[in-house]
């Protein structure tokens, strides 16, 4: 990845600690580079080491296309100091990776705004989205380059941010334990979001007590004067936010929450509602995102009463000068129409997924699933896999289900008598679509872990076919 942004080599030794070994102090850059792929001449090039990877491997290449320094954290092979010229600066660190969330962390304390972070197991993204969506109409807001929240991403994104960025909206994500404490200790929240806490990445996480503990982590590390958000629906989220002595905004259906919804109604192509905060009420209608996007807007709407602004005029706003966000797309084909959640999948997003597919009641047509893996569940899996099969069961007439775990995605479903079949992998699915498998009348979700690729499902389903963007309108 590429970001350009005006550092000088001073400015990488005093955020990193790190040692000059060529070049010199005023040595300017034109940005940073992960990527020798696509780096720029006048660039840094940042070695990163992954799994799969070592960025080490490229600093010749780096070189050859014109970067002007390298931040190593070893000399790799075939490197040697004396051969490089002067005018490249040449800046060793302890680790590569630390070493770019701390200049992450130089840039957002040099530019000194403000930080919403944002995580949870589900609508990090959406309520990001609708954030930034709120806040850009009053501020001159940043986010997150793409859903770029990991700890590469993050300070990437951070160092992306132009001078007059007066508030940033952070979404933070892990898989592992620790990554969520780092990324807080990047961005340093003034303001932070916990949107829900389901089973995710249990294979590094363990429990979804786990993934509480990892997720609070944000709590933790946000300014002792600042806000925490969260969802008041979920005790354990209660519980655990009630430790924290910064204020705190609670969002939910549940009435006692600080902003709580109510009087909720879900029609084809849209949902009414009403949002009630501080003993004022304010009616709402938007498309119909699924009920479950109600509560990303609200964790939103809680970050725009943190700089008391008009919550009428913001509703009033959505979908016209605020833009409305969703991962899901609606597709509309001659004789059937397809749901696109094939971005990620775990139990908490699988079961919104499939209450969202309960609303669209359209006569005549039938509800199918096409369910693929939910990945990292550790020893869980097969238990999560069975209980969204059981819940697919009361929503939809037929089901397909795609991987590894399919068999138990059928255990479930077999409760409800209703007809299934399985497939050990995605390619077979496919070619079921170009023989015998048709569907007619039929509304299918389509949904899984991103390792699956079940994208791949919904272009083969729509190719060669006339089909419409129904979402937002639903019209």
């Amino acid at each position: 990845m590429n970001v350009e942004v005006k550092l000088t080599t001073e400015d990488i030794i005093r955020a990193t600690q790190g040692l000059l070994i060529n070049g010199d102090m005023g040595i300017p850059f034109q940005g940073i580079s992960t990527d020798t792929r696509i780096i720029q001449p006048g660039f840094l090039f940042w070695a990163l080491k992954g799994k799969n990877f070592d960025g080490h491997t490229f600093w010749k290449t780096a070189l050859d296309k014109g970067a002007k320094g390298l931040v190593l954290a070893y000399f790799p092979e075939g490197f040697k100091v004396e051969e490089i010229p002067k005018t490249i600066s040449v800046i060793l660190v302890k680790d590569t990776l630390k070493a770019l969330g701390d200049l992450g962390n130089f840039w957002r304390k040099k530019l000194n705004f403000q930080v919403i972070g944002i995580t949870g197991s589900c609508g990090k993204t959406t309520t990001k989205e609708l954030t930034f969506s709120i806040l850009n109409l009053y501020f001159k807001t940043s986010k997150n380059l793409a859903n770029y929240n990991n700890l590469i991403g993050v300070p990437l994104s951070i160092l992306s941010f132009k001078e007059d960025t007066e508030i940033a909206v952070l979404e933070v994500g892990t898989n592992a334990p620790g990554e969520i404490e780092r990324l807080a200790q990047i961005i340093e929240p003034q303001i932070s979001v916990l949107t829900c806490v389901y089973p995710a990445h249990l294979e590094g996480l363990g429990s979804v007590e786990g993934v509480l503990e990892e997720k609070i982590k944000l709590f933790e590390y946000t300014s002792s004067s600042g806000t925490l958000i969260y969802n008041y629906d979920q005790p354990l989220v209660r519980e655990r936010t009630k430790l924290f002595s910064q204020r705190k905004i609670s969002f939910g259906f549940n009435p006692e929450a600080d902003f709580s919804i109510s009087k909720v109604e879900i029609e084809e192509s849209k949902i009414k509602a009403q949002i009630s905060y501080q003993g004022n009420t304010y009616p709402l209608e938007i498309p119909n995102f699924g009920k479950h996007y109600l509560l990303n807007l609200l964790a939103g709407l809680a970050v725009a009463s943190c700089f008391e602004l008009d919550l009428k005029e913001i509703l009033e706003n959505l979908g016209k000068k605020i833009s409305l966000y969703s991962r899901i797309k609606v597709y509309k084909a001659a004789d059937f129409w397809v749901i696109d959640d094939t971005y990620n999948a775990n139990p908490g997003s699988m079961k919104t997924a499939l209450e969202f597919l309960l609303t669209l009641g359209v006569k005549e047509m039938k509800k199918v699933a096409i369910l693929g893996d939910m990945k990292e569940l550790g020893s869980y899996a097969k238990e999560f896999h069975r209980e969204i099969g059981r819940k697919a069961g009361e929503v939809v007439e037929e089901a397909y289900f795609v991987g590894e775990m399919a068999e138990e995605y059928a255990q479930g479903f077999s409760l409800s008598k209703k007809p299934f079949k399985i497939y050990s992998e995605v390619e077979a699915l496919l070619k079921d679509l170009e023989r015998e498998l048709k569907f007619e009348k039929a509304i299918i979700l389509i949904k899984g872990s991103r390792a699956l690729k079940m994208e791949r499902i919904v272009e083969k389903l729509l190719s060669e076919k006339t089909q419409n963007v129904l979402l937002p309108s639903l019209s």
